[in-house]
C-alpha cells in the first residue's frame, strides 16, 4: 500500500484480486451451477501458491533460511489467530447475550486444533476453515526453502512428497495444522519458484492451457478435500488455468488498453493487495453469520442471490475497514 503504484507491476496484484474473487464466487454458485464450480475450483486456490512461489527467493545460507522462515510465520500466523481471535470474540458476546458459551469452546478449540477434518465435540463440530490456506502456504514455502538446497530436484521432490502426503491421508485422514496440507500445496509454490528464475519454453505453455481445460471437463481438484482425480494433470491443468489469468492480466495492463480499462485494472489490483483481509474476514463472515443476523436485525427480506451479495459486500466493506486501521492493518498488508 505505501509502494507507489505507478512504478509498481500490478500483473500479480490482478491476478491475487481476481483469484480472490473466484473463492468468493465459487464459494455462491458451488450448488447451483457445478460446471462454473468446477472451472473456478481448478485453479483459483492454485494461482494464490504459484504467485507465492514465484516471489520465494533463492537458497543462499542456511542463516538466512531460518530468517525466511520466521519470516514467513511472522507474516502468515498473525492474520491467522487474528480471524480466531474475533471469532471468539464475537461468540463471547453472544454467549453473554444468549447465553450459550457452546461456540465459544468450539472456537477456541479450533484455535488449537487447526484441521480440515470435521472435529466431533460435544461443544460442536471443529474445523479450520476458510484460513487453512495460511497454514498450508507457510508450510509450502518452508518446505521449498529446505528443497532448494538441491535446486535442479526441487520439482520431482516436491512432486514426490505431495503424492506421499496424499498416500497418507488416506490411511491418517488428519492433518494437525495442516501440515500435510502444505505438502500437497507444495508442487505448486515449487513451480511458482520455478518460473521465476527459469525460461518456459512456447510448447509448454500452450500444453499447460490445452491440459487445463481437460483437467476441467475430466478432473476434480480440491486441495481442501484431498481430492486429486488426474494426478499429476489437475497440477500441469491449475498452471494452466494461472497462466490464462496471467495472460488476461497482461492484456489488461498493455499499453493498448490502458486508458480504457485503468478503473478495472486498479480495482482488481487493490482487491489483490488486500485479498489477506478479504479472506480472513470472508472466513469471519461465514462462521458468525454476521450478514444473516444484520439481515435478520434490520428485517430485509432477501431472495437467495441478494442474500450473496449483501454477505460478500459486507466481508468487502469489513477487509476495507481492516486495511485502513492503523496498526490493525499491518497483520494484512
Amino acid at each position: 500500500m505505501v509502494e507507489d503504484r505507478k512504478k509498481r507491476d500490478i500483473t500479480f496484484d490482478m491476478m491475487k484480486g481476481i483469484g480472490i474473487l473466484l473463492m468468493l464466487i465459487g464459494h455462491v454458485w458451488a450448488a447451483y451451477i457445478p460446471y462454473i464450480h468446477k472451472v473456478i475450483y481448478s485453479f483459483h486456490m492454485p494461482l494464490f501458491l504459484i504467485v507465492a512461489g514465484y516471489f520465494s527467493k533463492p537458497y543462499s545460507s542456511d542463516n538466512n533460511n531460518k530468517s525466511a522462515i520466521y519470516s514467513y510465520f511472522r507474516r502468515l500466523l498473525p492474520p491467522f489467530v487474528f480471524t480466531i481471535s474475533i471469532t471468539v470474540l464475537f461468540f463471547c458476546l453472544m454467549g453473554i447475550v444468549k447465553h450459550d458459551w457452546n461456540p465459544v469452546i468450539q472456537n477456541i478449540i479450533a484455535l488449537f486444533w487447526a484441521d480440515v477434518k470435521v472435529l466431533h465435540t460435544p461443544y460442536g463440530d471443529v474445523y479450520i476453515g476458510v484460513v487453512w490456506f495460511l497454514l498450508a502456504l507457510m508450510w509450502a514455502k518452508t518446505f521449498l526453502l529446505f528443497l532448494l538446497r538441491w535446486e535442479k530436484w526441487v520439482l520431482p521432490i516436491s512432486f514426490i512428497l505431495s503424492i506421499g502426503a496424499l498416500l497418507l491421508y488416506k490411511i491418517f485422514p488428519y492433518s494437525v495444522w495442516c501440515l500435510s496440507l502444505g505438502l500437497v500445496c507444495l508442487p505448486f509454490v515449487a513451480i511458482g519458484w520455478w518460473c521465476r528464475y527459469h525460461s518456459i519454453p512456447l510448447w509448454l505453455k500452450i500444453s499447460s492451457l490445452i491440459l487445463w481445460i481437460i483437467a476441467i471437463c475430466f478432473s476434480k481438484l480440491d486441495i481442501y478435500g484431498y481430492t486429486w482425480q488426474c494426478y499429476p494433470l489437475d497440477v500441469i491443468g491449475a498452471c494452466g488455468g494461472t497462466y490464462f489469468v496471467y495472460l488476461l492480466c497482461r492484456w489488461l495492463n498493455s499499453d493498448l488498453l490502458k486508458k480504457y480499462f485503468y478503473w478495472l485494472r486498479q480495482a482488481l489490483a487493490y482487491l489483490g493487495i488486500i485479498s489477506l483481509a478479504i479472506m480472513c474476514l470472508h472466513s469471519f463472515e461465514i462462521d458468525t453469520h454476521l450478514g444473516n443476523r444484520l439481515r435478520s436485525w434490520i428485517g430485509i427480506e432477501l431472495p437467495i442471490w441478494g442474500l450473496y451479495v449483501w454477505r460478500y459486500t459486507l466481508t468487502l466493506i469489513l477487509a476495507v475497514i481492516i486495511v485502513h486501521t492503523p496498526r490493525i492493518k499491518k497483520i494484512f498488508l
